[in-house]
């Protein structure tokens, strides 16, 4: 084939690179506030930190900085499986549905484009999910991540069958679908918005600098609005609880009041910016570098 040609025969592989080198990304740079966030969220009612502050200074005297990249190698592995799906299914959906033939689609349309891509990146992330959260909570850390993956995959395995590294999967799927439809249609609506501003007729054309205020800020919308799912999720896979998610919603809300419900907030909006930021900077310009090196 000739480059144009192979370029458009392999829309799918570009996707999925972008999605692979935006994971890079945004994982390393926002995983200690991950770690933060799943230890604040498990510990419910007993107030073990004060706060985001308390968290990060108590793990790393008590474990080191290295405490703050435990579960790296699921972590990364579960942003592998979430972005290069998720940005394939997306674009996927785009070009099937030729929503970008006649300009920008609406916000309605972008916002149900990432409802859709949410069922399929929850499917895909659900094992990983669980490790990193296991992984996250341990506390010492003798073991490499390799060893602590390993043996934690075995123990998970010998306990609950390979239906435990799906546990969790339902709050799972409740905190994508409107996770994804809010992250996705924040995402594009903003790069919309700031094309308009800057008269760019393609967002290929749009600047580094906004593509990653995009990123970031529709990381914020998300994560603000599916905290309370995201907190029975850490405590379903960690293994605290085996009621069902409604049950659990109410137990937390009755226990811990509503401020339960969104412990971890402030760990993971802090996250979600830089992480989101360089997600989506990382996936446009694998995008715009691909792309162009299949024209000759």
């Amino acid at each position: 084939l000739a480059p144009k040609a192979h370029a458009r025969a392999m829309p799918d592989i570009v996707d999925t690179a972008a999605g692979c080198a935006g994971a890079t990304f945004g994982t390393l740079g926002g995983l200690p506030f991950d770690v933060v966030k799943s230890r604040l969220q498990a510990s419910g009612g007993e107030y073990v930190y004060s706060g985001v502050a308390d968290c990060f200074v108590k793990t790393v005297r008590a474990e080191g900085v290295p405490a703050l990249y435990r579960g790296v190698l699921p972590a990364l592995s579960s942003a592998f499986a979430e972005n290069s799906v998720g940005i394939t299914v997306q674009r996927s959906l785009r070009r099937a549905l030729g929503v970008d033939e006649d300009g920008r689609p609406s916000v309605r349309t972008e916002v149900a484009l990432g409802a859709v891509t949410g069922v399929f990146t929850s499917i895909a992330i659900c094992p990983f999910e669980v490790l990193k959260v296991r992984l996250q909570l341990e506390h010492g850390g003798s073991s490499t991540p390799e060893s602590g993956l390993v043996a934690e995959v075995r123990r998970l395995v010998a306990g609950e069958g390979l239906g435990g590294m799906y546990r969790g999967i339902v709050p799972l799927i409740g905190r994508d679908v409107p996770f994804n439809a809010l992250f996705y249609g924040s995402y594009e609506s903003l790069c919309t918005a700031f094309m308009r501003l800057r008269g760019s007729e393609t967002k290929e054309q749009l600047g580094s600098g906004w593509i990653f205020l995009s990123g970031g800020l529709a990381g914020c919308v998300g994560w603000s609005l599916v905290i309370p799912l995201d907190v029975v999720k850490t405590r379903l896979q960690s293994g605290q609880s085996n009621v069902a998610t409604l049950a659990l919603l109410r137990h937390i809300a009755a226990v811990e009041g509503t401020a339960g419900l969104f412990r971890g907030w402030t760990a993971a909006i802090i996250r979600a910016f830089p992480t989101n930021a360089f997600l989506f900077l990382g996936v446009e310009l694998t995008t715009r570098l691909l792309r162009g090196a299949g024209n000759p």
